[in-house]
């Protein structure tokens, strides 16, 4: 398998036509359908349905198409990050993050990498825990921030970014009457939390996750209500004073400075959950990432110093 190959497969697929992937890329066709031909020997299976209308994807075509796209990718990064070696950064970089995360981090973050390297092209990606691991792995994104929840990390590589405390946060006007002596206070014990519905991500995301370890570590059991998957959706939702999200202030931290959101600590335990910086562990760091991973970590002190991202930072940022 060559790149040549890879391309010849990717502009076939585009065009759903062997004849016109030829005229695009200015090669004759039968030097298409004979790499083409040679891949199928390669992997073992017929990658197109062809008839007299053109060529389409078979299902181990459309498997095979996303690890093209990803290879061809990994390639052309590789070759740009070595001859970055001895230049200005510059390039494409994707990285997903959890909405939260995405919240307070996003715009600073865009605003370091414009001043310090304006080569380089941010694409920002918010997902939950779970999605970003997938992505990383399928060569989607380059990077991901993000928390722990109980998938498989063997394949990853992970740098702790921050330790985030957990809250419980309100509508500062609560419409119904039992959320009305939660406003008065500014703590709850983890124990309280039983008394109220709580909405929460699924346990298959980190938040859902490690709220469940908490559940059999005090013997606890909360009840959850699932959040609406946008997170503007969901502070909406709370902020006119309608529910109970758990969340760290990261989430929500531009509405309580506003005086719309009153957070609760949670005591006894304390809830924290672990961030990383995590990268695909079978692919090198590229010089795009050590440029802007240092970023990453600088904007996540000053948001921590602004008390808008409340935790511990790591030790290496302290």
């Amino acid at each position: 398998m060559n790149t040549k190959q890879l391309i010849y497969f990717l502009k076939t697929a585009e065009l759903c036509s062997i004849a016109g992937a030829a005229r695009d890329l200015g090669v004759a066709q039968p030097s298409i359908s004979l790499q083409l031909d040679n891949l199928e020997h390669e992997l073992g299976t017929q990658l197109f349905e062809r008839d007299y209308r053109g060529v389409t994807l078979t299902e181990s075509g459309q498997l095979f198409h996303t690890h093209a796209q990803s290879i061809l990718r990994q390639v052309e990064q590789a070759k740009l990050d070595i001859r970055q070696s001895e230049e200005e950064p510059s390039g494409r970089l994707v990285i997903g993050m959890t909405q939260p995360i995405g919240n307070v981090v996003s715009v600073p973050l865009l605003t370091q990498v414009e001043q310090h390297y304006p080569k380089i092209q941010l694409d920002l990606f918010a997902g939950l825990s779970y999605s970003l691991s997938q992505q990383l792995l399928a060569g989607e994104i380059d990077l991901a921030i993000s928390s722990p929840d109980g998938s498989d990390m063997s394949r990853l590589r992970r740098e702790k970014l921050f330790r985030e405390r957990l809250y419980l946060a309100m509508g500062a006007d609560p419409k119904p009457d039992w959320q009305l002596p939660l406003r008065s206070r500014t703590c709850l014990r983890f124990a309280e939390l039983a008394d109220h519905e709580v909405i929460v991500t699924g346990r298959q995301d980190s938040l859902g996750y490690l709220l469940h370890q908490y559940e059999l570590q005090t013997g606890v059991s909360i009840r959850h209500k699932p959040a609406f998957g946008q997170l503007m959706t969901t502070l909406r939702y709370v902020a006119d004073g309608y529910g109970l999200l758990l969340s760290p202030s990261s989430s929500f931290y531009h509405l309580e400075g506003a005086g719309q959101i009153h957070a609760l600590e949670i005591t006894d335990p304390p809830l924290w959950r672990d961030v990383y910086i995590t990268t695909a562990a079978e692919r090198p760091k590229t010089a795009l990432m050590r440029s802007v991973i240092p970023l990453i970590h600088k904007v996540t002190r000053e948001e921590y110093l602004a008390g808008h991202w409340r935790g511990q930072l790591t030790t290496d940022d302290a």
